[in-house]
């Protein structure tokens, strides 16, 4: 396995395993992702490493600067989701494929019978292949990785203002997924660059395209649209699981084999107490919607939700106290903009209860009883099944390690 590897080449420490693999079930993707989050790798490093373990070659950056429009309607838009596929170069009778899973051998049997054309795999980053998705598929990337991509850029443009041969310039352009000093260029940006103050963040989806685009050649438009779709259509639709009480509701957990696994038990149980309910991801001061239930919640505009901790809000009072929360959410714009999204009129009372793992606060249940209602107040038994969560994640985290 990649984890393994990565011990065995001495490029990181059991620590750094253990805290990625520990991130991996709590927040999902793939353990390169986990080790660029955790400060362990940086994209570029990941990449290289990739490449050694998967035997495959890296795409040169410029390669994907500009994929032509009939190279990416060689394989039909639904077996690019089906697959996680992107082709981007078709040279003869050979077809350049950037796969998510370079290792299936069965996925290069499929793409060579669907295009009758024999498959070259090679390999990037999940953090770059869900940004060309999102390039040339219109799939939108999760705020997660909208948010890994903005620190790389802040810190690319640092490092130019700078003038420090940080490793996106020269030779180094094509192992990195960045372009050459000469792609870059101030005047694209309508403005003269300045550097990032201390904690600055870029807050905005426009904020953070302008500064790509002074990285990027701009590709000639498509012949045709590309269907418009989005991240959950990369997804499989999760099967809530409802048990009858708290004992089964317990056994089935214990059970869990995946992070899925748990929001659908966990889910399912706190159904029976709220009318609409929600899992949240908690990441760098920010509240991530991940998953949700209930009558008329839609999980597109669950996984949408991004909400700043450091604004007044119900999740913040969660957050800095670190204690469940059942009242009425007060009278602010996020609380707002946050029911708007949930589908309407606020509830007259909240219910948010959070789930630590290792001392550390990762995750926060929302569950209401519906517009104008008041939430149940009978929480003790879904507390003592969300208690059995940070358990439940070890073990899988235990089991994973031992499959390395």
């Amino acid at each position: 396995m990649f984890g393994r590897f990565l011990l065995n080449q001495k490029i990181i420490t059991n620590d750094q395993l253990t805290e990625a693999l520990n991130s991996q079930i709590i927040f999902g993707g793939r353990l390169g992702t986990n080790l660029i989050e955790s400060g362990a790798l940086k994209e570029e490093d990941l990449e290289k490493y990739l490449s050694l373990y998967h035997r495959l070659q890296p795409v040169p950056v410029e390669k994907t600067l500009n994929i032509p429009s009939n190279t990416l309607k060689l394989i039909p838009l639904n077996v690019v989701k089906k697959l996680k596929v992107i082709p981007f170069e078709l040279s003869d009778k050979q077809l350049k494929v950037i796969l998510m899973d370079p290792g299936r051998l069965d996925v290069i049997d499929e793409l060579s019978f669907v295009t009758g054309l024999n498959i070259k795999p090679y390999v990037v980053p999940e953090t770059r292949f869900l940004l060309l998705l999102e390039k040339y598929y219109r799939i939108k990337r999760d705020i997660r990785y909208i948010t890994l991509s903005r620190q790389d850029t802040e810190q690319y443009l640092t490092d130019r203002l700078n003038k420090k041969p940080g490793p996106q310039q020269g030779p180094q352009a094509e192992k990195t997924g960045q372009p050459d000093e000469q792609t870059t260029r101030q005047e694209t940006a309508g403005a003269p660059f300045r550097p990032l103050a201390n904690n600055e963040e870029l807050t905005t989806e426009e904020d953070f395209q302008k500064m790509l685009k002074t990285q990027q050649v701009h590709p000639e438009p498509a012949e045709s649209p590309i269907e418009l779709s989005h991240a959950m259509e990369l997804e499989q639709e999760l099967t809530l699981i409802h048990p009858s009480d708290l004992p089964a509701a317990s056994a089935i957990l214990a059970e869990a084999n995946s992070r899925d696994d748990i929001a659908a038990v966990v889910l399912g149980y706190a159904l029976s107490v709220f009318k609409r309910v929600a899992i949240f991801l908690i990441q760098k001061r920010l509240a991530i919607g991940w998953e949700g239930a209930g009558t008329g919640v839609n999980r597109f505009n669950i996984k949408q939700l991004v909400i700043p901790l450091d604004q007044p809000s119900v999740f913040k009072f969660v957050n800095d106290t670190g204690a469940h929360f059942i009242g009425p959410p007060q009278d602010a714009e996020l609380n707002r903009d946050f029911f708007l999204l949930l589908g309407g009129k606020p509830p007259r009372t909240v219910a948010i209860i959070p789930i630590h793992f290792k001392g550390k606060l990762v995750q926060m249940l929302y569950g209401d009883s519906g517009e104008d209602e008041f939430a149940s107040v009978n929480i003790g038994e879904l507390l003592i099944l969300l208690q059995k969560v940070p358990e439940i994640i070890e073990t899988l985290v235990t089991r994973k390690r031992g499959n390395l």
